[in-house]
């Protein structure tokens, strides 16, 4: 009787010991491995009501805060690390003394970085600049403005062209943007009269905006397209 009760406390003690061989239910150690053999085969899960963070990570040291890692596969709904706010508020900060946050780095460096289902403007992150250059200068180069004009001087049609006057034998078309330093062509619309020339009035001092298309004096007026490429 002595011995059965005595391998019965045995086999009661040594139980709990193989049940939380992997760590399950067992205290955090500071300073080691958790669990200090194997792995977790469930989830740990810190819950707290209050008005501030649940939990916090720091290091006093010259080291980072923390690491997560995982070996989640391409298209894995989980990732390493997500943050999610269960109400309206931001899931994510990322704050710094330096000058740099942080960088993402990806080892296919042909996919895209992040994505985002958002379609708003991001605060502060100028999209519309490269090289110190804007937006606006880039599709200046590449402008290609255009006007149709009628034979007595009419605008009837155009791409930046904002109105059009005959006087004499002088049509000036006149652009919504600078033009002098572009390059012109006139076509007549029908028959081509001899003596059709195409300039900058801003060459002339007159408005920058404005392109004189000409014909010789004494020919009759035509219709034609005037092209503009910037």
């Amino acid at each position: 009787m002595k011995a059965i009760l005595i391998s019965a406390l045995i086999l009661a003690i040594s139980i709990p010991a193989v049940a939380l061989g992997a760590g399950e239910g067992r205290s955090l150690i500071a300073g080691k491995r958790n669990p200090q053999g194997g792995s977790l085969t469930r989830e740990t899960q810190i819950i707290s009501r209050n008005g501030t963070y649940s939990t916090r990570q720091s290091n006093l040291g010259a080291g980072g805060g923390a690491i997560y890692g995982c070996r989640a596969d391409e298209g894995n709904r989980e990732p390493c690390v997500r943050a999610n706010n269960l109400r309206t508020g931001h899931a994510f900060q990322f704050e710094t003394g330096g000058k740099t946050a942080g960088d993402i780095k990806v080892k296919d460096t042909t996919g895209a970085p992040f994505t985002t289902n958002a379609t708003g403007k991001v605060e502060n992150l100028n999209a519309d600049k490269l090289d110190d250059k804007d937006s606006a200068d880039f599709a200046a180069t590449v402008d290609l403005l255009f006007a149709a004009v009628a034979d007595g001087g009419t605008l009837l049609a155009g791409k930046g062209a904002t109105a059009s006057v005959r006087a004499g034998d002088a049509t000036t078309v006149t652009f919504g943007r600078d033009v002098s330093k572009c390059s012109f062509t006139a076509t007549a619309n029908g028959a081509t009269p001899e003596g059709l020339a195409v300039q900058s009035a801003g060459a002339t001092g007159a408005p920058a905006t404005q392109v004189v298309v000409t014909q010789a004096t004494g020919t009759t007026a035509v219709a034609f397209h005037l092209q503009v490429i910037c």
